[in-house]
């Protein structure tokens, strides 16, 4: 793979020698790009971590395991899959360590670990997309993406409890 990456570099300066190029002042000009779309980015990001730092210890989903426990062990359904759900708008990252723990508890072949698959890629980081997609062209009015982007989780959600409880999913 380091090899692969020196052919690169390699191959850009013969093609930047080759065409008369500046190495060094394109170089600088490239990160000065980089710099302003840096700081263009930069503060969207920070709120979104914040955020989701925030929702992860304020304890929340214990709050909603506590709420919803009675009624997915009268559904036969884990609670991480619940969580995973509601965590997967937020952070595809913590979505994916549920989605592990899933695997890890049931095995990747269970109904479960079918359905967590599902909510993982059925479902996307919603707050990530809008954060990062529309904080990168500074536009302002992004409420009806934010709200088909919920409601396209929660489908998703819904989607494989009906697949599972119709027994469509076994």
């Amino acid at each position: 793979m380091n090899s692969f990456i020196l052919i690169i570099l390699l191959w850009s300066f013969l093609e930047c020698c080759f065409h008369h190029v500046s190495v060094y002042e394109t170089f600088i000009e490239g990160v000065k790009e980089g710099c302003q779309y840096l700081l263009t980015l930069f503060p969207p990001l920070m709120f979104l971590t914040l955020i989701v730092s925030l929702f992860q210890s304020c304890g929340i989903t214990t709050l909603l395991i506590d709420l919803f426990k009675e009624l997915l062990n009268i559904l036969h359904i884990p609670v991480d899959l619940l969580v995973m759900a509601v965590i997967r708008p937020l952070s595809g990252q913590g979505a994916m360590v549920l989605l592990k723990r899933i695997y890890e508890c049931y095995g990747i072949d269970h109904v479960y670990s079918l359905l967590a698959s599902i909510v993982q890629t059925g479902s996307d980081t919603t707050l990530y997309v809008v954060t990062l997609y529309f904080g990168s062209i500074k536009e302002k009015n992004y409420r009806y993406s934010l709200v088909l982007g919920f409601f396209l989780d929660f489908l998703a959600f819904s989607m494989i409890i009906c697949f599972y409880h119709f027994g469509m999913i076994s």
